[in-house]
């Protein structure tokens, strides 16, 4: 049977993800620190409400009045919170359908442990999927709302050409322009992706472009004649895998990676890399973190 997004997300997973939260670096309009983390302090702010306790949050708001009468751990909500939703788009074209497990697999569970994270602590999600075949967007909110994005990229096969570029711009035009916007892909599509990334930091947007690479890709062990298909355009290519072969590769792969790190910085967009052999575990969960992902 294929190997399918949801079956790393067991109870062990979903367990070891409530001790995260998304940390971005957009500041609220307010300035006062909501489900997001702001630099900088507020002065007074009118209370609104209550939501149930999530492990992770800050014990300071707790309502310790509430705990003694009612016997329920509340955390305090303010007027002046923001909560600021979280955004994926996920790169569904053939050239994700490679490597093992694929990239495709991987940027999906790494895009669901994020939305996981953020329905944790209140904060909406919306997934949109770069694919031929149009597919709607996904709009999450509640705690366990992560099965209907995972039922829907069970279901995806890669394939085609990558409309990743298109995906990007769409979501540029569409509210809100405050939001966190992560990007799963290889980022092959150079030439459509990059303008769509800049309107959307234009727009206000955090983006972060998570590129996920196979080993066989960044490392190629193999030799000899063969002819090389390209997975969207059906082109073929007869050629001779030899050292100096694949030396001239991998000095073209270092130069794809600076050209896309350059880029980034320049852009004031977070790069990450991620290997479709990385396990879904502590490993991962640092390099989000060093990533300034999550917290």
């Amino acid at each position: 049977m294929p190997e399918k997004v949801s079956d790393v997300f067991d109870g062990k997973l979903l367990e070891s993800l409530t001790r995260f939260e998304l940390a971005v670096r957009t500041l609220t309009s307010s300035g006062i620190r909501g489900e997001r983390r702001s630099r900088r302090k507020g002065s007074s702010a009118e209370y609104a409400d209550h939501r149930q306790y999530v492990h992770g949050d800050d014990l300071r708001r707790l309502d310790w009045h509430a705990l003694a009468r009612l016997d329920t751990m509340l955390i305090r909500l303010y007027a002046a919170e923001e909560t600021l939703p979280l955004e994926i788009i996920i790169d569904t074209s053939a050239s994700m359908d490679f490597g093992e497990p694929s990239k495709y697999l991987t940027a999906a569970r790494v895009g669901c442990c994020l939305t996981q994270i953020a329905l944790l602590h209140a904060t909406p999600a919306l997934w949109r999927f770069a694919n031929e075949k149009p597919l709607e967007p996904v709009r999450l909110s509640g705690r366990n709302d992560i099965g209907r994005v995972l039922r829907v990229l069970d279901e995806i096969v890669p394939d085609g050409r990558s409309t990743l570029g298109e995906a990007i711009r769409r979501s540029a035009l569409a509210g809100p322009r405050r939001k966190s916007l992560v990007v799963l892909t290889d980022g092959y599509d150079v030439d459509e992706i990059r303008p769509a990334l800049r309107a959307c930091r234009a727009a206000g947007t955090e983006v972060y472009l998570l590129m996920v690479l196979a080993p066989e890709e960044t490392d190629p062990t193999v030799r000899g004649e063969f002819t090389f298909i390209d997975a969207e355009t059906g082109t073929e290519a007869s050629l001779s895998l030899d050292r100096p072969t694949l030396r001239r590769y991998l000095q073209m792969l270092e130069g794809y990676r600076n050209d896309w790190s350059e880029f980034c910085r320049t852009s004031g967009v977070v790069l990450l890399e991620v290997s479709s052999d990385q396990e879904i575990g502590p490993e991962l969960f640092r390099a989000l973190a060093t990533g300034g992902l999550i917290g």
